[in-house]
């Protein structure tokens, strides 16, 4: 199934009445040199999304650091309606429930370096997911992430078409669930899942697998419960999913609402809500939302090297404002045989495109006639966005800089 990731945005004229229905900008406090502007997401509308766009004459346009849905406001009522249709879950529960689903996919194989999330994760087991349901006004701006910034727990798992699942052996029931907490799986009137034993004993596991490829990309939710309809003590159940295309890059999975989707529901939406009838016109479209990332901070490691044959360095320090730098009492030995004094800063400190980190050393250079030299580097290099090695915290990193004096 292919993705679509993106429809052509050309106004025929000026007098084009073509407006935003919403846009997002996505942020990195690593990009101060483009004002935190992160351009490192190509933007695809999921297939069922790109489809209903088209019926609902909405266009997205990919933009450098973000992506930008409009529609014509001629059409509005045309979306009202369809809003109005499909205010009803599979479960019969009332909800406006109607989205939009996209994909971003990564540009910049640097991104996870740089980015406060678990270092060595990997997009084939994790992915983030966003929505305007969690966001929340920051001054005039809608932030697409329940806290600060997108973070670690907006991970979740990944799976594709087909989900094996391992079960407790009292397990009589499994059904999955959308975002409304309608049941997808088994459609309704569908057959129930089903669960297979794996042993003889009456305590051996069970075994199931659901089979995704019939529902929209999303977040789903796996849940159990006993024959008798009862619930299951457990640490894997329930348990939330991201259900993605196999083989893409995919980092983020957004969902869009339309509209408040009950009342009382927290969010900000596109559209004004709809339950005391149709909105007004002039309060659809226009919302700005941001999906901001902050940078890595890493602890930073200088391994200082004398050029010269015979010498030994000695006095060594380095300072600056930010933190401090404790040196290892005994050399260390590089790859290529050379001896480094290594020092560790005593913080972790932000990664950035252009860090305003300032540290300088200072010291002597020994020899063995007894000659003594000072040395001193006004400006040590910053840390670099790649390699960035792990650390005891998942989410910080060590940064290496080589100083050869």
């Amino acid at each position: 199934m292919s993705l679509v990731r993106s429809f052509r945005y050309a106004p025929i004229d000026g007098a084009s009445r073509i407006v935003r229905l919403f846009s997002v900008s996505i942020t990195h406090t690593y990009y101060t040199l483009e004002d935190g502007r992160c351009a490192d997401f190509q933007v695809a509308a999921t297939p069922d999304t790109a489809a209903l766009m088209a019926s609902l004459g909405l266009l997205l346009r990919n933009e450098k650091a973000g992506f930008s849905i409009f529609y014509d406001p001629d059409n509005v009522s045309r979306l009202v309606t369809y809003l109005r249709q499909h205010a009803e879950d599979p479960d019969g529960n009332s909800g406006f429930w109607s989205r939009l689903t996209f994909l971003l996919m990564l540009v910049n194989p640097r991104f996870v370096g740089i980015t406060a999330l678990p270092i060595q994760l990997r997009q084939s087991d994790l992915n983030l997911y966003g929505s305007n349901t969690q966001a929340h006004w920051r001054d005039e701006t809608a932030v697409l992430s329940e806290t600060r910034f997108m973070d670690a727990d907006s991970l979740y798992p990944v799976v594709g078409n087909d989900v094996a699942l391992t079960l407790p052996h009292d397990t009589g029931r499994v059904w999955v669930t959308d975002i409304s907490g309608a049941t997808v799986i088994p459609p309704p009137g569908g057959d129930a899942v089903v669960i297979f034993d794996t042993g003889d004993s009456p305590t051996a596991p069970k075994q199931a697998t659901l089979h995704m490829s019939s529902l929209p990309y999303g977040l789903y939710t796996i849940r159990i419960e006993t024959a008798a309809r009862k619930p299951i003590p457990s640490m894997d159940y329930p348990r939330t999913v991201l259900f993605v295309p196999a083989g893409a890059e995919t980092m983020v999975l957004l969902d869009m609402l339309f509209t408040q989707p009950t009342p009382g529901s927290p969010g900000i939406y596109p559209i004004a809500p709809m339950f005391e009838g149709p909105p007004d016109p002039a309060l659809c479209g226009g919302v700005h939302y941001q999906l901001p990332f902050d940078a890595r901070s890493t602890v930073w490691q200088y391994y200082v090297v004398s050029q010269v044959p015979g010498t030994w360095l000695g006095d060594l320090a380095i300072a600056g404002p930010g933190a401090g730098f404790v040196q290892d009492p005994n050399p260390v030995t590089l790859p290529d045989g050379s001896l480094a004094r290594l020092f560790r800063s005593d913080a972790v400190l932000p990664m950035r495109q252009k860090s305003p980190q300032h540290f300088h050393l200072s010291g002597r250079r020994h020899d063995a006639k007894g000659q003594d030299d000072a040395i001193a580097v006004s400006r040590l290099p910053v840390a670099p966005a790649s390699p960035v090695w792990p650390a005891q915290s998942s989410t910080t990193g060590t940064s290496e800089m080589f100083v050869y004096v």
